[in-house]
């Protein structure tokens, strides 16, 4: 783990301004710097460089952050990436610790893309002496230049045709970690045989995976690689580092099914092309393809099996895009896919089918109203209130649509605005009243995060020394009333993470001894999250201990309020625990002139 004190020193030491002009350009604006931002698509500067202050800041997607954030959201680096690439541009050298783990992990992981990149070579040099798969490539339309820029292969028929370029082929555990062979009763085979190989690359053009379209009959007809350390299925885009610059000069990303059809639109000059990896879009994989553009079309089959993807896609895209945002469904008529029309009727005609595609909105009103039978009935009216109501709530990011949505909704059903909302059916209750309830009784432990706990914890793994025995002290009393709010080992978390904190400074220290098997992930995680929390909004000192203090009265707060109800229910004082009624009388005394 790099130490706090590093980072402060390097943040101090760096300039965000030089760090942010070296990709894009800035121009003074008052006393502050802007552009537009690199992170969403926009006509008008949002996006505003402190130098004072040293951060960034958009005013219209809310990316926000300092130096080392900005490298790793721009360049997608990791965090020691980040701090190491701005230590050596400040002449620092990060501690040992943190360059021997990010050593070891580049030694674990390197060789995993050597071995990778060479069976993308290999592969390459094959299709070079396929008679048959450069005449299925060129019978597509494929020209030598798109072939090359997407590294496409040839694995050949032979069982073992790695082995020509791999010498340890029978020794090497490498080629399964990668999944490019499998071991079958200690016989080692190819997985690719008799395929064409399209090279998988992830946001730094590196090989991760492959995936093998078969020529001819045959199953599967497409056959991806395993998930490995390098790949993961629903966090990747096949053409996406091969679209970088259509991207950009477009604006927009074109979203289609097949490595074929990716490749085809490319040839045809739609360069802002990728493809999912043979699984339904994943949220994952919207909200990274939202990065690199405001626009967004899903491209799909207009039969039954397409249109049933395309819900599915839009499913898991109502909760990442923003009302800054657009997506859009686009069908083919049947028979025809992406490259195969394109490949018919021209580029022009095909971007005509773009410019007409059907708006997310209107593609989900039309599926609901499907589901629902029609709307001419009160049943179908209904239905389809039932239906919606299951899907506005997930639309969190984009407010405006999702009340323009209800409004239309408020339209086809003939509801009133007061009575349509997104509806809890389990229960009948609208949100309005759910959410009324929510506020009149504490959440249910078992489907909340408790994050004031978690705060609490972040809070200290930065800043140790903030722990106090009164702290242990007030958790002791409280404990016995949180149980509303929060589990008993979520308060023992706390106990465990004041009493290790107590009397420290260094918070080094204080994470070397709180390894605790039992409460080892729940550190891990927490110390990932503070580590982010604090260098993005560079949290000082004074403020992290006025979050501390307020974090520390909403405990008090639960406390008060589980005494109160008590007292309430008994209407008798002599039924209350000692304890109780001691903390009962201090009740009026202010926690918050606890000493610091």
């Amino acid at each position: 783990m790099i130490p706090q004190a590093f980072i402060d020193e390097l943040l101090n030491r760096v300039d965000v301004v030089d760090v942010i002009e070296g990709f894009i350009k800035l121009k003074r604006s008052g006393s502050n710097l802007s552009s537009n931002c690199p992170f969403h698509d926009e006509k008008t500067p949002s996006f505003t460089v402190s130098q004072q202050k040293q951060f960034y800041h958009c005013f219209g997607c809310g990316a926000h952050g300092t130096a080392i954030s900005f490298l790793m959201e721009y360049q997608g680096l990791g965090f020691i990436e980040a701090v190491t690439e701005l230590a050596n541009r400040a002449g620092l050298t990060v501690p040992d610790n943190a360059r021997e783990k990010a050593t070891e992990h580049r030694t674990n992981i390197e060789p995993s893309y050597g071995v990778m990149n060479r069976a993308a070579a290999h592969y390459k040099q094959k299709l070079k002496g396929s008679t048959r798969a450069v005449s299925y490539l060129k019978g597509r339309g494929i020209t030598g230049s798109i072939a090359a820029k997407f590294v496409i292969g040839f694995s050949t028929s032979d069982w073992q045709g790695l082995r020509e370029v791999f010498t340890d082929y029978d020794e090497s555990g490498l080629l399964g970690q990668v999944g490019l062979i499998k071991d079958n009763d200690g016989r080692r085979y190819d997985r690719f045989r008799d395929r064409l190989m399209f090279p998988i690359r992830d946001h730094r053009g590196r090989v991760i995976a492959f995936g093998g379209r078969i020529i001819g009959e045959g199953e599967p007809k497409y056959l991806n690689s395993p998930e490995t350390d390098l790949f993961h299925k629903g966090k990747e885009v096949y053409g996406l580092w091969e679209s970088r610059s259509g991207i950009r000069n477009s604006k927009r990303v074109l979203v289609v099914e097949g490595y074929m059809d990716v490749v085809g639109l490319h040839q045809h000059g739609i360069d802002y092309a990728v493809a999912t990896l043979g699984t339904a879009t994943t949220e994952f994989q919207v909200s990274r393809l939202l990065k690199y553009a405001a626009e967004i079309i899903f491209c799909f089959d207009g039969d039954k099996a397409g249109k049933k993807a395309a819900f599915r896609a839009l499913e898991n895209t109502l909760g990442q895009v923003s009302d800054a945002q657009k997506v859009s469904f686009m069908f083919l008529p049947d028979g025809e896919d992406p490259d195969s029309f394109v490949r018919r009727y021209s580029k022009q005609e095909f971007e005509k089918k773009i410019v007409e595609a059907l708006p997310m909105s209107e593609f989900l009103l039309s599926e609901l109203s499907d589901q629902a039978g029609g709307v001419q009935t009160i049943e179908g009216k209904s239905k389809l209130a039932h239906l919606a109501s299951a899907h506005l709530p997930a639309i969190k990011k984009a407010p405006v649509m999702r009340t323009l949505l209800r409004n239309r909704l408020v339209d086809m059903t003939g509801l009133e605005q007061g009575d349509f909302g997104e509806k809890n059916f389990e229960n009948g209750k609208s949100v309005r009243e759910t959410y009324s309830r929510r506020i009149a009784t504490p959440p249910n432990r078992s489907n909340r995060t408790p994050s004031v706990i978690n705060h609490i914890v972040e809070i200290l793994i930065i800043y140790p020394s903030l722990a106090t025995e009164r702290d242990v002290n007030y958790l002791h009393s409280y404990r016995a009333n949180l149980g509303k709010y929060v589990t008993e080992r979520e308060v023992d978390f706390l106990h465990y993470v004041l009493t290790h904190c107590r009397n420290e400074v260094d918070r080094t220290v204080v994470l070397g001894k709180m390894r605790d098997a039992d409460f080892k992930d729940d550190i891990d995680k927490r110390e990932k999250l503070a580590s982010l929390r604090y260098l993005v909004t560079a949290t000082s000192l004074d403020n992290a201990k006025e979050e501390y203090t307020n974090a520390w009265a909403q405990l008090e707060r639960w406390n008060r309020n589980a005494i109160a109800d008590k007292v309430l229910k008994s209407k008798d004082l002599s039924t209350l625990s000692l304890e109780d009624r001691e903390i009962l009388q201090g009740l009026s005394k202010n926690r918050s002139q606890k000493s610091d």
